[in-house]
């Protein structure tokens, strides 16, 4: 009797398509998450971004936002994070484009401001956390705190470059000018928040360049050289 040698059937590996890891899964679902949370806080705050909530609109489990950052509170930690990373990288470095000094502050307010016209969700949603930092969410604060903190340092970083370079008067308060600047900015982006529909960015923009300049410049140039 013959007998037929039955051979396993191997389907051929398909191209183009890989396994993602497990710490791409996870990143990924962290991803999904964090951006379901930014849209539901910029709209409804944070008392009312509940987990389930942000797991129904990330298209997750109910139970995985506590899996992935133990709690709300871990959650929304992460999302202060979440944002001013964002900020930094799609705003911040292409703009800035390794540049120092007085022309990199300078550069550096301008983008700031173009970062309040869009995504209009981020800028609430930042508003939001730091309003809720110091109200219903005091856990939050170290964590604004410490975004505080970087900005101001990388602000105060780029007047004493600027003094070193010989752009910025030798006698300037680094620390003095980098908490005008920040108070002034955090200002401004809550009134983007509030009342945008009268401002105007552009002229905003004009003038807070030419203000910090007049403010800052060892010399007083013509044709403003430090803003371009």
């Amino acid at each position: 009797m013959q007998t037929v040698a039955r051979q396993a059937r191997v389907a051929p590996p398909r191209r183009g398509r890989t396994r993602r890891t497990q710490v791409e899964r996870r990143a990924a679902s962290e991803q999904r998450l964090l951006e379901a949370a930014l849209e539901l806080v910029a709209t409804r705050g944070t008392a009312r971004a509940s987990l389930g909530d942000i797991a129904e609109r990330a298209g997750c489990s109910r139970g995985l936002p506590t899996y992935l950052f133990g709690s709300k509170e871990g959650l929304l930690l992460a999302l202060a994070d979440y944002l001013v990373e964002r900020f930094r990288t799609e705003l911040f470095e292409p703009a800035l484009e390794a540049r120092e000094g007085l022309p990199a502050l300078l550069i550096w307010l301008r983008a700031y401001v173009d970062g309040l016209r869009v995504p209009a969700l981020q800028v609430r949603a930042a508003c939001v956390l730091l309003g809720e930092a110091v109200g219903s969410e005091p856990a939050l604060l170290p964590a604004i705190n410490r975004v505080h903190h970087t900005v101001r340092s990388m602000v105060e970083r780029h007047i004493r470059d600027g003094i070193a370079r010989g752009e910025i008067r030798p006698e300037a308060d680094a620390a003095s000018h980098a908490a005008l600047i920040i108070a002034t900015l955090r200002g401004l982006s809550l009134l983007v928040v509030t009342d945008a529909a009268s401002l105007d960015l552009d002229a905003v923009t004009v003038e807070l360049v030419r203000s910090t300049q007049r403010s800052l410049a060892a010399t007083n140039p013509k044709g403003a050289p430090y803003d371009r």
